[in-house]
């Protein structure tokens, strides 16, 4: 990668972490419930063996598994997909990226932000999500965490997170990117 392509990608890394912070900081200072963040419970050596996760204060959570094949959509600029093999999951997506990214300690790695949209027969489910990809390798991961208040249907009031590992398929502007997709969806009611 020549100077130019990195001078740039730095300052859009910088630019890209302060939006994260901002987002961050907006979106704890608009939480109803002043325990939003989970506990961490300290513990010995000894005692690690023998502890439990504290029990998550919403019992209906599920376990989230699935499929997802994206593709770049060349009219938005973003992705569109379909999740198969997600039981509640499955459906359609559409992923709105950041353009701003974030370069890494690797030079071949960056992150970025966008959000996910998955229209389901019983809603959408919207993630907020934060992307490391690798150019070299093709391969990227992502965490989404469930926005409460964008979901609809049986996703209303909905928390958690979705994992996504997947490996990029092809060139530009042919390029798709499957992936897998594990997490824990909370549901409100």
């Amino acid at each position: 990668m020549n100077a130019k392509i990195r001078n740039f990608t730095a300052l859009v890394a910088v630019v890209l972490t302060f939006c994260l912070f901002v987002m961050a900081q907006s979106a704890s200072a608009q939480s109803p419930n002043s325990n939003s963040m989970p506990q961490v419970r300290a513990m010995s050596m000894r005692g690690a063996a023998q502890s439990a996760p504290a029990p998550s204060p919403n019992r209906n959570c599920k376990q989230a598994k699935g499929n997802w094949f994206d593709t770049i959509d060349l009219n938005t600029g973003g992705t569109t997909g379909i999740i198969t093999n997600g039981g509640i999951l499955n459906g359609t997506t559409e992923t709105v990226y950041n353009p701003a990214f974030v370069f890494t300690p690797d030079p071949n790695v960056v992150s970025y932000i966008a959000e996910t949209t998955i229209t389901t027969n019983q809603g959408q489910l919207q993630t907020s999500n934060v992307y490391i990809y690798n150019f070299v390798t093709g391969l990227w991961t992502a965490m989404g965490r469930i926005n409460p208040d964008a979901s609809t249907g049986r996703f209303v009031g909905a928390t958690g997170v979705l994992y996504f590992n997947g490996k990029t398929i092809g060139d530009l502007p042919l390029q798709s990117y499957p992936s897998e997709i594990t997490g824990e969806i909370c549901f409100a009611n």
